[in-house]
């Protein structure tokens, strides 16, 4: 497994969390690619310190989906399925939707400007992880307009993680014309504060990630399910 530059660990967290941010940077901008084994001892090693925080760092990861942990191989990184893919994005599709429902019955004009900003920068950005990064925070900063904390909450969480399934997409090349349109619907129809239309647009921006991931896993995994020694 590649070592990365990311082994000084930042203040201000604990050191489970601090590994397991540096593991979730690897894992999302494909340093650490989907099946491949992370070794406690290694990463150990990396980042100077036991295995202890390292076996931690894997449960929070585990938890956020990341990270697969299997009884002959240990940790891996997590190889998403079909099944899993479409599952995933139909609660995020329920969710997203009614967020935005709320965000488009009480957007203001002064509201799109961040959100266009953003936007922008992502029209002309080709770094992947960047891209990904902005593409987040369009959809966030979006949603807590919806002023539901609870459900943007809940949001984020899965938000996060989607990004093993980013990844993949984002490996097609950015930036995105199609995303750029999509997205830049979602917002008109919340600048128009037409709440249904915003929840389409939502629903249907999300099935086209869902059918364009599909075809990519499809290629990764043949019968659409991960290797079992993955």
């Amino acid at each position: 497994m590649a070592t990365t530059s990311a082994d000084v660990l930042p203040a201000g967290r604990t050191i489970a969390e601090a590994i397991a941010s540096a593991l979730r940077a690897d894992i999302t901008s494909g340093r650490l690619p989907a099946g491949v084994r992370l070794r406690q001892v290694e990463l150990a090693n990396r980042f100077s310190v036991s295995t202890t925080p390292v076996r931690e760092a894997f449960a929070i990861l585990q938890h956020e989906g990341l990270v697969r942990m299997h009884p002959q191989r240990g940790a891996t990184v997590f190889v998403p399925s079909i099944d899993d893919l479409r599952e995933h994005y139909e609660i995020r599709a329920a969710l997203e939707a009614l967020a935005v429902e709320h965000t488009a019955a009480k957007f203001r004009p002064r509201d799109a400007l961040p959100l266009e900003a953003i936007l922008d920068e992502m029209a002309s950005c080709p770094d992947a992880a960047r891209y990904i990064e902005l593409n987040h925070e369009f959809h966030m900063t979006l949603y807590r307009l919806s002023g539901r904390a609870r459900l943007v909450e809940l949001i984020s969480r899965l938000r996060t993680a989607s990004d093993a399934y980013l990844q993949i997409y984002a490996a097609e090349g950015v930036p995105s014309p199609r995303l750029d349109r999509e997205h830049r619907e979602i917002l008109d129809a919340c600048k128009a504060g037409d709440a249904d239309r915003a929840a389409r647009a939502v629903r249907a921006h999300l099935a086209q990630t869902v059918e364009h991931v599909t075809k990519d896993l499809t290629a990764l995994v043949p019968d659409g399910q991960p290797d079992g020694a993955a």
